[in-house]
């Protein structure tokens, strides 16, 4: 690893202890900090190979069922159905882009992270994480193109995993965005 790699390393786990630190909901301190390192394992490996490991995906579900056992039992079913309709909506995208271009351009990994996203927000905060998700991977693919030698062509891979890591950190701390929840 270079010295700039472990720089980056650094500051990232530092912005998110102080972020939980200073955001996450009462009771989750510790399970937000194991969240948002997952996350950033999870947003790395996507950034360099385009792949998700199921192993991260399933540690980020885990957690959120802890997350649920935790501090909220009462909301047990909100937060079940955001782990399954999370799933459900992306791998929903994944088949269809399929059947239509007949390309895949949309990993099952994303969906497994949708999900296990889900499990921690719960189903009505869905809509941020993938409004934000979408919106900051626009934003650095525009960057991207401006600043790359050629500008990114219609058929660049674009890792999207990064962008639903980095929204779902942001949309566990924030709370709700666009509908309140339940």
């Amino acid at each position: 690893m270079t010295p700039k790699h472990i720089l980056f390393l650094t500051a990232s786990l530092l912005a998110i202890g102080l972020s939980a630190w200073a955001f996450a909901p009462p009771g989750t301190l510790a399970l937000s900090i194991a969240m948002g390192a997952t996350l950033l394992a999870l947003a790395i490996i996507d950034w360099r190979t385009f792949i998700l490991p199921d192993p991260l995906n399933l540690l980020l579900a885990l957690l959120g069922l802890a997350m649920i056992w935790m501090v909220a039992r009462e909301d047990w079913l909100h937060h079940l159905i955001g782990g399954v309709a999370g799933y459900l909506i992306l791998l929903a995208v994944e088949l269809f882009y399929r059947h239509v271009r007949g390309i895949d351009a949309l990993g099952r990994g994303d969906a497994k992270l949708l999900g296990a996203l889900g499990l921690w927000v719960g189903w009505t905060r869905l809509p941020d994480i993938l409004l934000v998700a979408a919106g900051t991977g626009l934003i650095a693919a525009l960057v991207a193109s401006q600043l790359g030698d050629g500008g990114l062509k219609r058929d660049t891979p674009l890792a999207f995993g990064p962008w639903l890591a980095l929204s779902g950190w942001i949309c566990w701390l924030a709370g709700p965005l666009l509908v309140p929840a339940i």
